[in-house]
This record gives structure tokens, sequence and C-alpha cells, in this order.
């Protein structure tokens, strides 16, 4: 017997149970349904808000221009200055840094071209004593687009410019440098143009060297290269520049741009806008119109530049689309300098004053650059050194005064920029007074007694026969600035020793002090 009998139970549902007929269960539901809210529909999705239309690029350019650097990094008396220069350019002329790339500046958009002259390395020690290089790599970082060829970019070694060159980032152009032998110029041919677009504007930037270039580089450093007539060069460059597609063309000559004028009245043809260059003497930075060509005239350093705005339609064919032109020479005094560059300088200024920064005198009042106590304080200290019966350096050699107070080693630098070793000849009396008339002189140890006539250090007239000993630069003795000194001595004796050196030796023997100030002890 199961003793759970509950448990085989089958289970039963009750008898009595709700049933809905089909009717009801309608309208159950029905009920149901009516209880629910309809949702409301999803609100739209918005439009996505439309980008701030960008501001319309101005159909403007300005071209930018600086006249010979000569190593002015810093300022001078309170103007000029490469940082406050391009402090200057970023703030107001909203250029913006380099290097450049293929031509094009680094930001959208940009509107300006900067362009220099040419002669940009030699000058105070932060440039000089470094062969160029700070120079190089300061203007570079500026965003220069191009340089005309100055005289003076060869005074060092070519590796030196060629790495100059590539420091900076941009091209070196002379139309009238002709190379006449590929084998010894090699890579120092330099294109006769460039042309550069800005906004759609396509400039075309022509440069001149000067004509004394090839004859005031040293020896072997301008080799398989000469100078040609500016008229024949321009008539080639410009028209293959308008064929290039070029809306304007720009000069820029290491020469003084008045001297160009005659030649370009000859071609208005050539519808040349704008000439910029240097070497005016001492006519003060400035511009002038003649016909549809301006002419300016800028300083040296980074004292000033050339604002050149050029208005434009682009909707005019090429060669046609500039409407108009105005043109400014911009003072360069006070402001905020641009801090990436003023912090390159300073990189640079803290490696010279640790190879430059000894001591070697005093001077009260300063020494100016062209004055007859400058020629006799260089030429003197090196006919002394050497122990001759004289010297003869050049004035061009000299490019800086000494600021008064403390005379260091970088002050005869830069004073002193170039590269040059010291060498003596012998020459006979009547020579030496054919060198000594030269006026490109300075002179120690002999002294003017009539027309073309010299005393000696004792006060003895130049005997026509007797031999001299003269002291000179490597420069001048293979014929720099006219002198004739490897004619008149082929075997010279070298004395492997900087031009500077003896300067330095024989004003730091000098002992100057304030009390016993070096203008005071030079004779």
């Amino acid at each position: 017997m199961n003793p759970n009998p509950l448990s085989l139970r089958p289970f039963r549902r009750p008898s009595r149970q709700l049933t809905l007929s089909s009717g009801a269960l309608v309208l159950a539901l029905g009920a149901l349904a009516g209880c629910e809210k309809t949702p409301p529909p999803a609100p739209a999705t918005p439009p996505p808000a439309a980008e701030p239309a960008k501001p319309a690029v101005p159909n403007e350019v300005t071209v930018l221009v600086t006249g010979s650097a000569r190593g002015q990094l810093l300022p001078v008396e309170g103007k000029g200055g490469a940082a406050e220069l391009m402090g200057r350019w970023v703030n107001d002329e909203k250029h913006c840094a380099g290097p450049l790339k293929d031509g094009q500046a680094t930001c959208p958009d940009a509107g300006t071209l900067a362009l220099t002259t040419g002669d940009l390395w030699t000058g105070p020690a932060i440039s000089s004593f470094f062969l160029g290089a700070p120079t190089a790599e300061v203007m570079g970082h500026m965003g220069y687009a191009a340089s005309a060829l100055g005289n003076h970019e060869l005074s060092y070694a070519k590796d030196s410019f060629l790495k100059n060159r590539a420091a900076g980032g941009f091209p070196f152009l002379a139309a009238n440098l002709k190379v006449t032998d590929a084998s010894l110029a090699k890579d120092l041919s330099m294109p006769a143009f460039q042309v550069y677009e800005r906004r759609g504007l396509k400039i075309a930037v022509v440069g001149l060297t000067s004509q004394k270039t090839v004859r005031t580089a040293m020896s072997g450093r301008a080799e398989g290269l000469e100078v040609t007539p500016n008229e024949d060069a321009l008539n080639t460059a410009v028209p293959e520049a308008r064929k290039a597609g070029a809306d304007v063309v720009v000069i820029v000559a290491d020469q003084c741009p008045t001297d160009l004028q005659p030649v370009l009245a000859k071609h208005a043809d050539w519808k040349v806008s704008l000439v910029a260059g240097g070497r005016c003497g001492t006519e003060a930075p400035g511009v002038k119109t003649e016909g549809d060509t301006t002419y300016a005239s800028l300083g040296r350093g980074f004292e000033s530049y050339l604002r050149a705005q050029f208005k434009f339609d682009p909707a005019k064919p090429a060669g046609q689309k500039v409407t108009g032109v105005d043109t400014k020479v911009v003072q360069v005094s006070g402001g905020t300098p641009d801090a990436e560059t003023a912090k390159r300088i300073a990189e640079w200024q803290a490696k010279v004053d640790q190879a430059l920064g000894r001591k070697i005198g005093f001077t009260k009042t300063g020494i100016p650059q062209d004055s007859p106590l400058m020629a006799k304080w260089v030429a003197g200290a090196v006919r002394t050194q050497l122990n001759t019966d004289g010297a003869i350096l050049n004035k061009g050699g000299i490019r800086g005064g000494l600021a008064k107070g403390d005379v260091t080693l970088g002050s005869v630098y830069s004073a002193l920029p170039f590269e040059n070793s010291l060498l003596t000849v012998k020459l006979k009396g009547e020579d030496l007074a054919k060198q000594l008339a030269n006026p490109d002189a300075l002179v120690a140890g002999f002294t003017p007694a009539g027309k073309g006539k010299f005393k000696d250090a004792k006060g003895k007239p130049l005997d026509p026969q007797k031999e001299y000993t003269v002291a000179t630069v490597e420069y001048l003795y293979f014929g720099g600035d006219g002198f004739d000194f490897e004619k008149l001595d082929s075997d010279p004796a070298e004395t492997g020793m900087a031009w500077q050196t003896p300067v330095v030796e024989w004003t730091e023997a000098q002992g100057s002090t304030e009390a016993k100030p070096l203008e005071k002890l030079i004779k």
C-alpha cells in the first residue's frame, strides 16, 4: 500500500474556471490599449552648423627688401638688428618665419616675399669670426627667399660660401655672372632669376652682382667666372622670366639702383616694376619712380627695409595682373624683437664672447672707421710687428670702428672681418711709389711728399733704386684693388699670419687703460 497516497493523485484543475468569450477578450484588450499614450514624434535633427566663412585672401602681395646685411645681426646705436626687424615684419607685415621650402613660405596664404641685395657675411665678429655662418642661419629663419650675389660673398673660401648658402636655404641670383670655365667654377654657377608665387601672383626676381665681384674675390675663389654688362644680362634674363609666367619683374642688385636707370630707360618693354640695390655712397635710403619703374636705394644692415605692396586683379591675363604698387622705406627702431630670432643670435653671441671676449686694451673716445687714427692703428701695428719698412693695406678691408670702452679680440675681428693672410714683398723705390699712390692704399711707414713722391719713416725721399720691404695682404698681392705686387715680386715671403694677429699683439702690448687710452698711444 502506498504510504503516501496523495502523491499518486493526479492533478485536476478546479471545475469552476473563469472563461472569457472572444468578444469580451477584444473589449478587454481595447480597454488596455486605451490606457496607453501615443508617444510624441521624435524631434527633427537640426542641420549641421555651417562653418564660418574664411576671410577672403586680399589681392595684395608685399615684397620686403633689405640692403647688404654685412653681418649686422645686433642693433647699432639703438637702430636695426635682425631680431628687431623680424619682430616688425611679423607684427606689421604679417610675415612668417622660414626657412622656405621650394620657395614657398611655411604659413598658408602667405602674402610676403623677403629679398636682400647681397653682401651678407663680412662685418662684426659675431658673423665674420664664424665665416658668415650665424648670418646665414638667422636669415634662413627670417624667411628670406633670395639674395643678389654680393661682391664679398666669396671673401671666404668657396666651401664657406656653399655651406652658408645651404644653411640659409635661399638662392643667390646673378644674371650678369657668366661661367667661362665650368671645371674651375664648379658649384658657383648662379641662376639669373627665380619665379615665386604668392596668392596667385607670380613674381620674378632677377639678380645682378657688382661689376667688382670677380676682382674683389681672393685669388682662386672666383676662377672660371666673368661679370658681363648689365644690359646684356637683363636683355636675356627678363624675357626668359616673362616666358616663365611672371606677372611682376623685380631686380635686386649689389649695385646702386640709379646706375641702372639709363639701361632700363632704353627698355620700357621689359616692364620692370622695381629695382632695389645699395652702394650709393652717401645717398640716404629712399625711393623714386621713373615711368613705371621704382628705384629703391637701401642702407646697410637691418636698420631699414623697403616695403613694396603690389595690388593685382587675379582675373586678368598673366603679365597684366598688377593694378598698382605702393613703396616706402621703413626705418627699424624700437618695437618688440622676435623671440626666436633673438634666441639664435644670443647663442652665437655667447660663442663669440667665449672665443673673443678677452680684453686687450681700452679706448676712451673710440676710433672711427674712416679716421686717420684707424689707419695708423691697423697699418702701423702690422709694420711694427713684422719689422718692415712699411705696410700697405686697403681702406676697404676695414669694416668698422672701435667703440669706446674695452677693446677685445672681438673688437679687432669686427673692424677687420676678412679672411686674409700677411706676406712681405721687396720693391724698388720707383715701383713702391706707384703702389703708394693707389687711392685705396692704407699706409704706414711712408708719407706723401708732393705729387707722386713719398718719404720714408726717417723723412728721407724714396730712393728709386733702393729695395724696400713692405708688408701687405694676400688679397692685394694678387691684384685686388688694382695693386701690382705680384708683378713686381713673384716670390713673396709668406708669414702664415692672419692680418688680425699683429694688430692684436701690438694693441695688447701697449697695456692701454682708462688713464692711458689706446688713442693716445698710437703714433
